[in-house]
């Protein structure tokens, strides 16, 4: 049992919405740019834990979210964080689809890629996209991923059991 942060994850209504959430668990974690890769039913939905109804039924609905963070120091501290918040059942309403962790630059120490491995391996689906040095100076084109990225981002756009 993880020990649950000292102040809850904030949650947010987001209105009647059935895609996809994605959600920054900090400022540049690249929730945006994820969330363009992932097509037109993503909702770039801000750094909230988001809660969703039905489009047709108005009811509650557990929408899946896919949370975002650099591997940098603030990335990991608020991935452990979130993923605390998570597993003390903090986080309810949505459900959780995966983590995403995108690589804060070109060299990695050993003890970010240990942490994030660990934060990785404590989630239902977790993720690792590498640095990607050409999405300094443009945007990604979809049509020009590489296929590790593809492959990524068929496994994300892929629902949860």
């Amino acid at each position: 049992m993880l020990e649950a942060p000292s102040s809850p994850w904030p949650h947010t209504d987001i209105g009647p919405f059935e895609g996809l959430a994605v959600m920054g668990l900090h400022g540049g974690a690249g929730a945006t740019t994820l969330s363009t890769l992932l097509g037109e039913s993503v909702l770039d939905v801000g750094r909230a834990w988001p809660l969703s109804q039905s489009t047709r039924t108005q009811a509650p609905w557990p929408l899946p979210v896919i949370a975002v963070a650099r591997t940098d120091r603030t990335g990991l501290s608020a991935a452990d964080r979130f993923v605390r918040s998570w597993a003390n059942g903090q986080l309810s309403g949505s459900q959780l689809s995966a983590l995403v962790l995108i690589e804060a630059g070109p060299r990695t120490s050993d003890a970010r890629k240990k942490a994030t491995k660990r934060l990785l391996r404590m989630v239902p689906r977790g993720t690792h996209i590498p640095w990607m040095d050409p999405w300094l100076d443009a945007p990604p084109d979809p049509a020009r991923l590489p296929g590790r990225i593809k492959r990524i981002i068929k496994l994300l756009n892929t629902p949860t059991k």
